[in-house]
């Protein structure tokens, strides 16, 4: 080392001593000799990089050491502030859709305080034809009635809607011949509906047995089809026949027919026979005596109209259940399918000629006797202005599919489990189970959808639909899981036609339902001719699992009407935003209302947030429809 070089070493070793305050000498020592181990002629300038160097790395972290603490607290900081933000907003989403539900919940109570206002959020088949034929009748006085506001109004509107007039004496509702009434329809469904649940134990034991010669699985399935094919598409026919000659003479020629249908039924040895008797004739009665009856249901109840409802659809259950396992017990007995046939017959005339005998309409009906009262009511029946309502065909597609999807589930579940291993006896009392369980399913359908709202509650029994047939069905082989399959589809498979007519009338204006009514019903009597018979076209006997590709068609019709209600549920949503935008704005504008500073500063909130709701765009549009409150 160069005496140069040692001057500076000593020089820098004095410097660090002095800038150090003291440093301890091991740390000399090692600094020592960490220049010594570097050093050459150059020596002096690296000691120079190395000394700013080792002060700015101390100061770094120090600088490091004290930052730590304050960005800790800064990070903290806000992330309480991003939990107060967010809390905030949930809390006043939250604070919104309770309001929102409130003033629906109180606007519903409120409407059914009055006899015209229970009417009116359960309207039946007949009162909307007294809307609609008074409308067309008497429409300058029509249109003075809807503008009388007050009680007046609501009388001259009741009178309308009830068909009572003022001092006319008629028997009360809810109470006496109101549910003998209730009885008669409980039988009336048991009779037609819970008979014809039956079918699918028949159709299991021709296609096993080979009874008709030449015949083919869509055979049975296009027979079975006509019956509920002629029952709904003919429905408008036999409300205007019923009007023309008579509610009692039109139901006598339905049993008469309905009787012959299944007796003759029971003597066929031809497939052209089978089609005439069991699908032809059966299908006309069915119409004949079904459809006159079911409009008179609903003026004989006011607030217990749900429970008599829901007590009278429950009969189609029962009835499934019984004429299933007598039907099943007596083929097995007789080794035939021809006295379980008379049997049905025999029993479902006497139920029906006692039906008949107890049917009286409270408010007396006048017959149509003019051709200008005909053509009143054929008006009324059939305005084509209902083609144009877009959210009647999506209603109507709702329906059917998941109408399909029924139909598909209770006429091949029997078939199914013999193709699963089981005997005919498991395969009807499978279909038993259904049945009995949508005795219940539709009783507490019909219960709960005014809780819930009619269009939430359709909506999650699709879901239900679709789960069951996509995760389970498809995939139960065992005892067990059939039966478990029977009886939750049994609970949830009644949705469409429980709650279609009153999801339909809330909808459809009065005096367009009873055309609305018969369009929907004459497109379900032809998809009901078809979809059983697609459903069998579908199954593939040389398959490993002939029923997949019919299982899956049934589970893409919920899925279907899953996607055809949606829009419903949306439309709803907007109608009501939009009815309390009006609202809050008219309360906002009047300057008689002597707002406090408070109060305007919530309904301009209230303003604002409901623009923002009703603004266009997919994001807006998603959150109506999601909205989560009762519909």
């Amino acid at each position: 080392m160069t005496h140069e070089g040692t001057e500076s070493v000593s020089k820098t070793n004095s410097n660090v001593h002095s800038s150090t305050g003291g440093t301890d000498m091991d740390d000399i020592s090692s600094l020592q000799s960490s220049v010594d181990s570097t050093s050459n002629d150059n020596g002096v300038i690296a000691l120079q990089n190395i000394e700013p160097n080792s002060a700015a790395d101390s100061s770094s972290l120090v600088s490091r050491s004290q930052s730590i603490p304050s960005s800790l607290a800064s990070s903290i900081s806000r992330i309480a502030a991003l939990h107060k933000h967010i809390t905030s907003n949930v809390q006043q989403v939250v604070s919104d859709i309770y309001e929102d539900n409130a003033i629906n919940t109180e606007g519903e109570e409120e409407k059914r305080k009055t006899r015209l206002g229970r009417e009116m959020t359960n309207l039946g088949l007949d009162q909307a034809i007294r809307i609609a034929t008074y409308r067309s009748e008497n429409p300058e006085q029509f249109k003075r009635i809807m503008q009388l506001k007050g009680k007046d109004g609501e009388e001259e509107l009741e009178r309308v809607v009830t068909g009572v007039s003022k001092g006319a004496k008629v028997p009360p509702p809810d109470k006496g011949y109101a549910w003998v009434m209730a009885l008669a329809g409980f039988l009336l469904l048991f009779s037609t509906w819970g008979a014809n649940g039956s079918y699918g134990v028949y159709l299991s034991y021709w296609m096993n047995n080979h009874i008709f010669p030449g015949a083919k699985a869509r055979d049975y399935a296009l027979i079975g089809s006509m019956v509920l094919c002629l029952a709904q598409s003919l429905s408008p026919l036999a409300q205007m026949l019923s009007a023309i000659i008579g509610i009692k003479p039109v139901m006598i020629i339905g049993l008469a027919l309905y009787f012959i249908g299944y007796f003759m039924a029971s003597y066929t040895h031809e497939l052209w026979q089978l089609y005439l008797s069991q699908g032809f004739v059966l299908g006309l009665g069915f119409a004949l005596i079904f459809n006159p009856m079911n409009t008179l249901m609903p003026e004989w109840f006011d607030k217990k109209r749900g429970i008599s409802s829901g007590i009278t659809v429950s009969a189609s259950g029962v009835g499934g259940v019984i004429f299933s396992l007598t039907s099943q017990s007596l083929i097995d007995e007789t080794d035939d399918f021809r006295w379980s046939l008379k049997m049905i017959a025999i029993v479902c005339v006497v139920l029906q000629i006692v039906i008949v005998v107890l049917t009286k309409p409270r408010i007396p009906k006048t017959r149509l006797k003019t051709f200008k009262e005909i053509r009143t009511r054929a008006s009324v029946m059939f305005n084509f202005k209902v083609v144009k309502l877009w959210y009647l065909h999506s209603i109507t597609m709702w329906f059917l599919l998941v109408l399909g999807c029924y139909i598909i589930s209770l006429f091949s579940l029997s078939s199914y489990c013999t193709f699963v291993g089981f005997s005919q006896k498991v395969g009807s009392d499978m279909t038993a189970v259904f049945n009995g369980c949508q005795a219940i399913g539709r009783l507490f359908i019909g219960l709960s959808s005014d809780y819930s709202g009619r269009v939430n509650l359709a909506l999650v029994l699709n879901i239900v639909m679709i789960v069951l047939i996509f995760a389970m069905w498809i995939n139960s082989f065992s005892y067990t899981c059939i039966l478990f399959y029977s009886i939750l589809s049994g609970l949830t498979f009644g949705s469409a036609s429980t709650l279609n007519q009153p999801i339909l009338a809330d909808q459809v204006t009065p005096e367009l339902f009873p055309s609305a009514w018969s369009f929907e019903n004459f497109f379900m009597g032809v998809w009901a001719l078809v979809v059983e018979v697609v459903a069998l076209g579908l199954r593939d006997q040389g398959q490993k699992r002939p029923f997949i590709r019919a299982q899956i068609c049934a589970g893409f019709f919920s899925l279907g009407g899953f996607f055809f209600l949606m829009p419903i549920r949306e439309l709803k949503i907007r109608l009501f935003i939009e009815k309390q935008l009006a609202i809050t704005a008219e309360q906002l504008d009047d300057p008689k209302a002597g707002l406090d500073y408070e109060t305007r500063v919530l309904l301009e909130k209230r303003r604002a947030r409901y623009i923002g709701m009703l603004s266009s765009g997919i994001k807006q549009y998603c959150k109506r429809l999601f909205y989560p409150i009762r519909v």
